[in-house]
């Protein structure tokens, strides 16, 4: 009996999704997966060359473990002429914000039978959208509520890098302000083709749909992933962290613990637009329900963000005005042309 209970609270999706899965624990282990991928991807196509520190037999998987103890138990340095406390929230005021997203969208849907998820179909189940989900937050305006959450990060990493008292910060906090404009419009635009197109800001009536959107509005698939390679400062729009000419950008007063978590919330940022990637444009969970069907998501999530941090391995990073220029010049149009698909499609999808 009481294991039964035990089982019942742990899966619980409001503690199980935000905490273990694909929350904190999965995206810790996650983190580790993607940068060592990541230098891997460009090792390979770049033809680098790098020491075997732990783990030769596994392509030096256990130096990242390594260097996230020394990290976490380096000192935390706090300049003199700083805010102390403003300087210490930031970071894990990154990171948190980067997490709180993957709350409110939905990975799967809950059978009313047969799974492990079973026990909370009449618990989750959303009116608006007839389904059992398996979601921490229920809301039918999922997709928008998403989309808002992750533009909350942009601020508090113009506010970091005004903290930290430094010029280079600074410069680093003023690029990341012009490049929030940019990508917060394309991204916004991009979903506001896909409402029109799917009748709703439900993403659970998104994925049900029975049409991936990135088929039903291929325009809007290309801008969002633009859009979400600025807003995680992927390549080759990694300008607010340009190390070769900021330092580490808004992070460069940061050591110990507090570096590792500034270093950790632009990748699961990253992880977070997947995900609404993953259900929005590729079908989500479907054909699967239940536990399946949340692996499903993840994995999709996962191509994305492997495709993601690829980028680096094959495109240098663009200047400040070059990004600008191309986002307004050239993405913006195509944002303007999805929400005029979406409109022409949108009758034909029920």
């Amino acid at each position: 009996m009481w294991l039964s209970s035990i089982a019942y609270y742990f899966f619980y999706p409001s503690f199980f999704i935000p905490v273990i899965f694909p929350g904190l624990i999965f995206i810790l282990i996650a983190l580790l997966f993607t940068i060592w991928a990541e230098r891997k991807f460009a090792a390979k196509v770049q033809m680098r060359f790098g020491p075997f520190y732990a783990s030769k037999r596994l392509g030096g998987f256990l130096q990242l473990v390594a260097d996230m103890i020394k990290f976490a138990f380096s000192e935390i340095i706090v300049p003199r002429e700083v805010n102390k406390t403003l300087f210490i929230l930031g970071p894990i005021l990154i990171t948190g914000f980067s997490l709180v997203p993957i709350s409110v969208i939905p990975i799967s849907s809950i059978p009313q039978t047969g799974s492990i998820l079973s026990p909370y179909y009449g618990v989750f189940h959303d009116t608006y959208s007839s389904l059992s989900l398996f979601s921490a937050v229920l809301t039918p305006y999922s997709l928008a509520l998403a989309i808002a959450l992750t533009s909350v990060v942009s601020v508090l990493v113009i506010l970091t890098a005004w903290v930290t008292n430094n010029r280079f910060a600074m410069i680093s906090g003023i690029r990341e302000g012009y490049l929030s404009v940019s990508y917060d419009a394309l991204i916004t635009i991009s979903i506001i083709g896909i409402a029109l197109e799917f009748h709703s800001l439900d993403i659970s009536k998104i994925v049900t749909a029975g049409i991936p959107g990135i088929i039903a509005n291929p325009l809007a698939a290309i801008v969002f992933l633009i859009g979400m390679l600025m807003g995680s400062s992927r390549f080759p729009f990694d300008i607010t962290e340009a190390d070769s000419e900021l330092v580490t950008g808004p992070y460069t007063e940061y050591s110990g613990l507090l570096f590792v978590m500034t270093m950790a919330g632009s990748y699961i940022l990253n992880f977070a637009y997947s995900l609404i990637f993953a259900d929005v444009f590729l079908g989500g969970w479907t054909p699967l329900t239940g536990f399946p069907g949340a692996l499903l998501t993840v994995v999709k999530a996962m191509i994305v963000l492997l495709l993601s941090v690829f980028m680096r391995s094959v495109y240098g990073r663009y200047r400040i005005d070059q990004a600008l220029r191309g986002s307004w010049k050239y993405v913006f149009p195509a944002a303007l042309a999805s929400v005029i698909l979406g409109l022409v499609v949108g009758p034909w999808i029920r």
